[in-house]
């Protein structure tokens, strides 16, 4: 198969990959779309830890056209969406952290190819009138479908998101559909601010506005809000959401933050107004359901561009300057 191969910082490089044998319980997906990933970006830059050279992308579906000697043969031709890794279900972390975490679980194989390999159970069957960009984009819905399931919402809670990327824009649609009094998104890029607003924001600011921390303000009464959604990764707005947060508030860290990155908030007034802060990284318990989940959204107007497999650096560079929402590759596509 044809492989895009991740060579080191903003390297890559188009070659021949040879298929391995199936082993029993897996199955061989051919590739009809990749998202394109900011975990993808930061790997190029240093950013988040990985080690060439190897084939990269996560978030991706396909067509199931190989199964191993213990898996149906019915399974060939449906359409799914893949899971990185799976699952024993029976380990300690299965029965009492997530599934994601699973000790004994076995990796797909990077998706910035014509085809990649997994375990049976990696391959979720999608409702047939889903598309495969909808589909590929299962992976960084499902991590905000699992931490947004991690607040303890109050009845009429007030709501802000930092940032209004792919992953600002899942965790809104999340939590729109809880009990919820309003909730506002503050993003700097005006076409990502319209999209938010499109899919029912109730306020979406600029925080670059030298009118930025009034509104703020106005919208909450001064009290602050219950709920921060830091979903940029970036430990200075981390710190600035924090302060925008009322006495017992809570702050999710959606966003994934550079390796070594430190707290920047005051410890002091953090201990004074008992916030809680938690983080969130990965799909948790949630893949499987989240098809179904988003199926419900419109979420046509989020793909930005379809890539081929050679332009894999272009697609990283778009993804890398938010020139749009979401960027794909479709790799069987010449």
């Amino acid at each position: 198969m044809k492989a895009s191969v991740w060579l080191g910082e903003n390297k890559f490089e188009i070659q021949e990959i040879n298929l391995p044998k199936l082993k029993d319980e897996q199955v061989l997906v051919k590739i009809e779309r990749v998202g394109l990933c900011g975990t993808d970006v930061h790997i190029t830059q240093g950013l988040f830890p990985s080690s060439p050279p190897k084939i990269l992308g996560h978030e991706f579906s396909g067509i199931i056209v190989e199964v191993g000697s213990k898996v149906p043969k019915e399974q060939i031709g449906k359409r799914v969406a893949c899971n990185t890794t799976s699952s024993c279900g029976n380990c300690i972390n299965c029965l009492n952290w997530q599934i994601s975490r699973c000790l004994n679980s076995e990796k797909s194989t990077g998706a910035f190819a014509e085809f990649s390999i997994m375990h049976f159970s990696c391959a979720v069957e999608i409702p047939k009138e889903m598309s495969f960009e909808i589909a590929a984009m299962t992976e960084p819905a499902s991590c905000c479908f699992s931490g947004t399931q991690m607040i303890d919402y109050k009845d009429n809670s007030k709501v802000l998101i930092l940032g209004s990327g792919i992953m600002g824009i899942f965790c809104q649609l999340f939590v729109m559909k809880k009990n919820i009094d309003c909730l506002v998104v503050s993003e700097p890029n005006k076409i990502r601010r319209d999209i938010a607003k499109s899919l029912g924001a109730n306020f979406v600011l600029d925080p670059l506005s030298k009118n930025y921390k009034e509104e703020l303000n106005e919208i909450t009464e001064k009290v602050g809000f219950d709920v921060l959604i830091e979903a940029v990764g970036n430990p200075k707005l981390l710190a600035e959401g924090i302060s925008n947060l009322r006495p017992r508030g809570q702050a999710l860290m959606i966003g994934v933050h550079p390796e070594k990155s430190n707290l920047m908030s005051d410890l002091y007034d953090f201990h004074y107004r008992e916030i809680k802060l938690f983080g969130s990284f990965g799909r948790g318990n949630y893949f499987d359901q989240t098809p179904e989940k988003i199926n419900e959204f419109n979420l046509e107007k989020l793909v930005s561009k379809t890539y081929k497999l050679e332009e894999i650096n272009e697609a990283i560079e778009s993804t890398s300057n938010g020139e749009g929402m979401k960027y794909m590759i479709a790799p069987n596509e010449g």
